[in-house]
């Protein structure tokens, strides 16, 4: 078993485009194996909004580094894997994963099984993309491990 990170995401969508809620990509010499994520929204209306996670060959741009990834070891060596949020101008799909149509009264996520973890490759990235006009507040959570 790698070393397992996680960071926090906290992030105001600023775009009414399709849009990378956020984006975690593998460097050129590790795999990542994505454990889980979680989002919700500081919505008090019922709204649906579509959001897809898939792989993406290419990070997008015009977005924000997260700025705190944190590994359950603090004597590790540096950190591989780099998450982005907030990229207005989406990363480059290689694969679609899975699809949701949230309403955002209520969280959104996935723990994945082992059996089931997505498997990053080296120099690729997997993303939650928004797909709806729309500029929610929303808070959570990636979990993943560096092999």
């Amino acid at each position: 078993m790698g070393r397992i990170v996680y960071t926090q995401i906290d992030v105001t969508l600023a775009s009414d485009a399709t849009q990378d809620i956020w984006s975690l990509m593998a460097p050129a010499g590790n795999k990542l194996n994505l454990h889980g994520w979680q989002l919700s929204s500081s919505a008090v209306a019922a709204a649906v909004i579509d959001i897809n996670l898939h792989f993406i060959s290419a990070v997008g741009s015009v977005g924000a580094t997260a700025t705190e990834v944190n590994a359950d070891n603090g004597d590790d060596a540096t950190l591989v894997g780099s998450v982005r949020t907030e990229d207005t101008t989406p990363g480059t799909p290689s694969g679609a994963l899975m699809s949701y149509q949230w309403e955002q009264l209520g969280p959104v996520g996935h723990v994945f099984t082992p059996e089931m973890r997505p498997v990053i490759d080296i120099s690729t990235g997997i993303a939650l993309t928004c797909n709806t006009a729309a500029t929610p507040t929303l808070s959570g959570w990636i979990c993943w491990e560096e092999i």
